[in-house]
């Protein structure tokens, strides 16, 4: 580890113990408790941690971390108590989750009686882990519908979901369905903390992954270069490729940005086609006459490998690991981040993408959500108006076009100053990306869950 680069957890105290009561329906003799809703087929030795439909103690590790005491729970403690039990369902993908292994299938009997039956059961929906737009298929519409037809009273549903304007977002959408839906929602940004507990099992615990070496991957404020320019201005990473990422990492590529750069674009998952949505990512009539072309151009080119390719990215925590030479050797990050939509409905969802150039004392420009420099903001971060002239406006855009028009020009900014002078502009706002980069180490993870556990405890049925 750099030396003097440190992990500490927030000095706030916790005014009261917060404690949750997670109730169970499997009982493994040797595992113990397992996750709720796996399909019969699976609950098995050989599926262990591997199920599909459902995550594997996904919400119970973050919980510790979030200092929440966790009672692990079966159906006799909950027909003894009056406290609140939740069963608990951690999906893991959407299909898999809501179509084609219905995690609302596999509630057992006695366990789907309580849930309609008694008080103090309910169910919490835990997945914080996404945070797309509700018109997404096969997701809310399939678990309203689902939860009719199984006699589920809405009203016992607690759904927790990635996108933090989940609350007018589904509002909005039961307008547009004509519908009154009882189901409760509350978005938290989970990957802050999740991105922290990442960090911290790669480079700070003392159980840490042994194979990696966080001398190699995170920049140490010491090591950075008043003197010498850097040979690169810009990090783009890639993976899964998203309609908007085909869209910006292409106009890079046409404007010869990525010569500048070090940019990577995997074609995670699959080997996409040239998306038909283009008005959705820019208005320019200029960029709009050739769009479909520089995508074209653009995708006969990939993969791009920068570190990782697609088929070992997805290996242990590769996905979240960095090397630390392309942050030290360039001045800002591009970041593509998972949503990008346009209001009405649309999310606001952060992800690691944010706090990982954060890491790395790296300023950024982030094609996504409206709101993201502004909630950063809120959460204790110093952003960078007016770094090489960035106007951070482009970040209340409703429109995604505009939006992804406005922050196509910073980045045109960027590449716009001469080199003395970027090394200039990154030297005047080095003291904020280090107070970032100690924000972020700081996280006062001990608070993380007070909101949560206020909203579950305060709700009524």
């Amino acid at each position: 580890m750099p030396s003097g680069l440190c992990r500490t957890s927030g000095q706030t105290m916790v005014s009261t113990i917060m404690h949750i009561n997670l109730l169970y329906q499997t009982h493994d003799e040797q595992k113990g408790y397992l996750p709720n809703c796996i399909p019969f087929w699976k609950r098995t030795p050989e599926h262990f941690k591997n199920y599909g439909n459902v995550k594997y103690e996904y919400l119970e590790e973050l919980l510790e971390h979030g200092n929440v005491t966790i009672n692990k729970c079966n159906l006799d403690h909950a027909q003894k108590s009056t406290e609140t039990f939740w069963f608990h369902i951690q999906p893991e993908w959407i299909d898999l989750s809501f179509f084609y292994e219905n995690v609302f299938h596999y509630i057992d009997e006695d366990y789907m009686r309580a849930i309609r039956m008694e008080p103090n059961v309910k169910i919490l929906l835990w997945f914080p882990s996404e945070g797309f737009h509700l018109s997404m298929p096969r997701f809310i519409d399939d678990i309203l519908y689902t939860l009719n037809d199984k006699g589920i009273p809405e009203e016992k549903v607690y759904m927790v979901f990635g996108d933090l304007r989940i609350q007018e977002n589904f509002k909005y959408y039961c307008k547009k369905k004509k519908i009154d839906s009882k189901l409760k929602t509350f978005g938290m940004n989970i990957f802050e903390l999740n991105y922290w507990v990442e960090t911290n099992r790669m480079y700070f615990s003392k159980n840490r992954m042994k194979e990696i070496n966080p001398n190699n991957e995170i920049v140490h404020p010491s090591e950075v270069n008043f003197e010498e320019h850097r040979s690169k201005r810009i990090v783009c990473r890639n993976a899964n490729p998203r309609p908007h990422r085909i869209f910006v990492v292409s106009q890079l590529y046409k404007k010869g940005y990525d010569k500048q750069g070090y940019i990577s674009f995997l074609n995670r998952y699959f080997t996409p086609g040239v998306p038909t949505n283009i008005t959705d990512f820019t208005k320019d009539e200029n960029v709009l006459a050739t769009a479909e072309q520089d995508m074209k151009e653009f995708l006969a080119q990939t993969p791009i490998v920068l570190d990782e390719t697609a088929e070992t990215i997805g290996t242990d925590l590769n996905q979240r690991r960095m090397q630390k030479q392309h942050y030290l050797d360039s001045y800002c990050s591009i970041i593509n981040e998972t949503v990008c939509d346009s209001f009405p409905g649309d999310p606001l969802f952060i992800t690691e993408k944010v706090y990982q150039p954060i890491l790395q004392l790296h300023p950024f420009i982030v094609f996504g959500s409206k709101g993201t420099m502004e909630y950063l903001q809120d959460t204790g971060y110093k952003t960078f108006n007016g770094f090489c002239l960035v106007d951070e406006k482009y970040d209340w855009a409703s429109n995604s076009a505009d939006r992804m028009d406005q922050a196509m020009e910073c980045v045109r900014k960027l590449f716009a100053f001469d080199i003395e002078t970027l090394h200039k502009e990154y030297i005047k706002i080095f003291d904020n990306l280090v107070y970032n980069q100690e924000h972020f180490l700081k996280l006062e993870k001990d608070r993380y869950f007070d909101k949560l556990m206020l909203w579950l405890n305060t709700s009524k049925d």
